[in-house]
């Protein structure tokens, strides 16, 4: 059975591909899926339209209709001339030549408007056979050499469209790795229609982290927000402690360690043995012999024995605190437009990607005059998060229902105890006395509130401080201005009162 056009085209993609991409495609298996699953869409597409698109479809059907017409025996001269004219028609069509005074010839009855008989001339029924035969080899041409040229277009598409992919997801892959970030959390291919546009966003907000260094240190920073706090608790613990003993081996013959009874003559006393020296006395050793009671040196060695003991006692353990729930804040009000709004996304592309990584539940909110939310816990992929962070509002800037949003978000069990950062210029009106209550009492459930302020103009217009810590940034410095930790506020407010 000879192997479809399209299976041969499909298995030299994969080739290509594979030979081309091999150390990406063996990295992840989300990508290696994905190039499968379009493949497969590309062999199914490809087959519906050779089924439908062939552009001389009317005149296929027409041939299968003289086709069968013409097995009729009483078919007319006139019939006869119109297939002879619907062949001709198909070979100008098509720009193939055609003898048309042969064929003509063919069906020219010596008597005109006589019906042919039922037993037709020998000629004529070779003659159609022949129309026929050269009818369908024309047909299979055309049709051959249209799908053939649609294959290889549809093919070289494919190939255009994969390998647009696979090189930005290449690059993206290196500038992870440069940021120390999992790749294949994000980069799950299967969960929507990702295009190489999404990727390229992708790559620019990466490239943008890779190449600065000062936003680098800052993700860094951020990225380890509780990740240095210890607690320390009291266990009891057990252990095992190998233990060494000398014990008396009875077996073994090292030392004297006092007399017995006995009949081992090699161990015998030598006043014992004296006995031997008289005939008269040696019958006495004889019966002592006999019943034992030789006096003999008593003898045995020190065996060295390991053992375990299993002991338990309390000890005081100090172990990392474990990284809860994050909600990051994003403002993208007019205000933000350009290099901030820029630095904000990709800090929040870095931290969500962590919290991926991390396997912590992360939530983010897109924030102007009114908000827009995606939860990270969900089981998304790299196309939603991309869609959110493409977004922009561009208007005025209210913080207020991003943080009652957050605020709200953190009574909910599986953000309980999470860290919220605000990324925003911080250009807005003060917050309300109502939300600053709310989060003194969020911070004593064990809440904590960090903001990054990117650009300067926060440094002279500074508001109330009610973060934990506030982080700096001015991108045109690529530098942090500032680090401020709320206990230390408090300390020196209370000095100088």
């Amino acid at each position: 059975m000879p192997i479809s056009p399209i299976v041969i085209a499909s298995e030299s993609i994969r080739d290509e591909i594979g030979s081309s991409y091999s150390p990406l495609l063996a990295s992840s298996n989300a990508i290696r899926s994905h190039v499968t699953d379009r493949i497969r869409e590309w062999e199914l597409a490809t087959t519906s339209i050779l089924d439908s698109r062939f552009p001389f479809l009317s005149q296929e059907q027409d041939f299968f209709d003289w086709h069968n017409r013409l097995q009729n025996p009483a078919i007319s001269e006139s019939d006869l001339a119109k297939a002879v004219d619907g062949y001709m028609d198909f070979c100008k069509e098509t720009g193939h030549p055609a003898n048309e005074s042969f064929w003509r010839g063919q069906f020219k009855s010596k008597t005109p408007k006589t019906p042919i008989a039922q037993k037709r001339a020998d000629d004529t029924s070779i003659g159609i056979r022949l129309l026929l035969n050269e009818w369908q080899k024309r047909m299979d041409r055309v049709r051959t050499e249209w799908e053939l040229r649609e294959i290889e277009a549809r093919r070289a598409a494919l190939m255009v469209e994969l390998e647009k992919i696979l090189r930005s997801l290449k690059s993206l892959r290196e500038r992870l790795q440069e940021l120390g970030l999992d790749t294949g959390l994000l980069l799950d291919l299967s969960k929507g229609s990702l295009t190489a546009q999404d990727i390229q966003q992708f790559e620019r907000w990466a490239k943008y982290l890779a190449e600065d260094n000062g936003i680098r240190t800052l993700c860094e920073l951020l990225g380890k927000i509780r990740q240095i706090e210890l607690s320390e608790k009291i266990e009891r613990v057990r252990s095992v402690t190998p233990v060494q003993a000398n014990l008396p081996d009875i077996n073994s013959r090292e030392e004297i360690i006092g007399i017995r009874l006995g009949r081992d003559l090699e161990h015998v006393l030598p006043s014992e043995l004296a006995l031997l020296a008289d005939p008269d006395t040696a019958i006495l050793f004889d019966l002592k012999y006999v019943e034992s009671s030789l006096m003999c040196f008593d003898m045995n060695g020190i065996q060295n024995i390991h053992r375990h003991v299993e002991t338990e006692e309390e000890r005081s353990i100090k172990e990392a605190e474990k990284q809860g729930p994050m909600v990051i804040c994003i403002d993208t009000s007019g205000s933000m437009n350009g290099t901030p709004e820029t630095v904000a996304k990709a800090v929040a592309l870095f931290l969500a990607t962590k919290a991926r990584e991390q396997k912590r539940p992360c939530y983010l909110i897109n924030f102007s005059t009114g908000i827009y939310t995606l939860d990270l816990s969900a089981d998304i992929g790299m196309e939603s998060l991309l869609r959110f962070l493409g977004m922009s509002f561009h208007g005025g800037t209210d913080v207020a229902p991003a943080l009652e949003h957050a605020l709200d978000k953190m009574e909910e069990d599986a953000y309980k105890n999470a860290d919220l950062l605000i990324v925003s210029d911080f250009i807005m009106s003060e917050l309300p006395e109502y939300s600053l209550s709310r989060i003194e009492g969020r911070r004593l459930d064990g809440n904590r509130f960090h903001s990054l302020v990117v650009g300067n103009c926060y440094m002279s217009h500074r508001l109330k401080t009610f973060f934990d810590n506030e982080w700096v940034y001015d991108p045109r410095t690529s530098r942090i201005h500032e680090l401020v930790s709320f206990e230390r506020n408090i300390i020196e407010k209370a000095s100088v009162q």
